[in-house]
């Protein structure tokens, strides 16, 4: 089963061929849909939970969704109790130490169901609480310190071993024309928990670059490599000289144990807006979604199929698009791996 997420930004702000029917309203709405019939896929259950979802993250033991709200809504996350296949009643709690208006563009879960981060795109940090439960009942308190990420940080998801949180700097801001539309090259970082904050404080590890508006970033699940997925400027329309006819993906090797990243390289691609992406289980192929085409006889998106790969007289890392694409609706976000 699987609950379904609004856009975290009305896709208006980034003007597509055809744009005018994107212009959707803030989605407020959860939805339950079981899929084990994938031919016949059923909803059971819609639930209105707040102004403006940003993410939905579920905790690693499946039993509680946690919803970063908009700062319209004034609630903070809306964390919702998932047993059967059922949302039961959220609890609305503030984020520790971050003001009502700092928007949260996502929250994740430790790999233990004990802690969450949160990407703070507009003060350029990330923060850390730790979680507590008694059944339903959600508690939050501060860990540590906020860690200066960039400028935009936009995801924060956490590594295997749970040591280090990733973050995406997409470079975006008042400061930038079009906000984000001449913004240079991004960035992704490490950042490591502290598990005595007290003492010792949450801090800043590497730093490597990426290609520009990196809006996606996920990590192998051996912990062994990161890749963000670059919106360069392929959403810009067609006669604006400032148009970049491909998108990309960054390589970074990663070391778990220290945090660090060694970059390997950008692979350009042909497609519009890669908004996401997700390593396989074997940590050998990557899906990345692809929102729509330059070439308008090829209606919506797709998902698009990469492998890791090396030459065996020089093995450097390196991704390879593969030949496999599944057709999907125009404007695919955000995919998971199911277990």
């Amino acid at each position: 089963m699987a609950a379904t997420r609004s856009s975290p930004r009305p896709f208006a702000r980034r003007p597509l061929r055809n744009s005018a029917s994107t212009n959707s309203p803030p989605g407020q709405t959860l939805t339950v849909a079981d899929i084990s019939d994938a031919r016949a896929p059923r909803v059971l259950q819609r639930a209105d939970i707040g102004k403006r979802l940003e993410t939905v993250e579920i905790n690693p033991a499946g039993d509680m969704l946690a919803v970063p709200l908009h700062p319209s809504d004034g609630r903070g996350i809306a964390f919702v109790p998932f047993r059967n296949g059922r949302l039961g009643t959220p609890t609305y709690l503030p984020f520790p130490g971050i003001a009502a208006a700092t928007r949260m563009t996502h929250v994740s879960w430790h790999p233990s169901g004990n802690f969450i981060a949160a990407a703070l795109a507009d003060v350029g940090s990330v923060a850390f609480a730790r979680v507590q439960r008694q059944g339903d009942t959600v508690t939050l308190q501060p860990w540590g310190n906020q860690v200066l990420a960039g400028k935009y940080p936009f995801k924060a998801v956490w590594t295997p071993d749970g040591r280090h949180v990733l973050a995406n700097n997409l470079q975006w801001g008042p400061d930038v024309a079009g906000f984000w539309t001449e913004a240079p090259r991004g960035s992704v970082i490490s950042l490591r928990l502290s598990d005595k904050p007290a003492e010792i404080p949450n801090s800043l590890v590497s730093v490597a670059e990426t290609g520009v508006s990196p809006e996606g970033i996920t990590i192998s699940p051996d912990g062994r490599f990161v890749v963000t997925t670059n919106l360069e400027r392929s959403y810009v329309p067609t006669g604006d000289a400032r148009k970049t006819w491909h998108s990309s993906l960054s390589l970074m090797a990663f070391e778990q144990s220290t945090g660090r990243f060694q970059r390997i390289g950008d692979y350009p691609f042909d497609g519009i807006l890669p908004e996401a992406a997700v390593f396989d289980a074997s940590s050998r192929y990557l899906a990345v979604t692809n929102y729509d085409h330059f070439d308008d006889t090829k209606p919506g998106g797709t998902i698009d199929f990469w492998r890791l790969d090396s030459d065996p007289l020089n093995p450097r890392p390196l991704l390879v698009r593969t030949e496999h694409s599944v057709p999907v609706t125009r404007g695919p976000h955000s995919m998971v791996l199911i277990p």
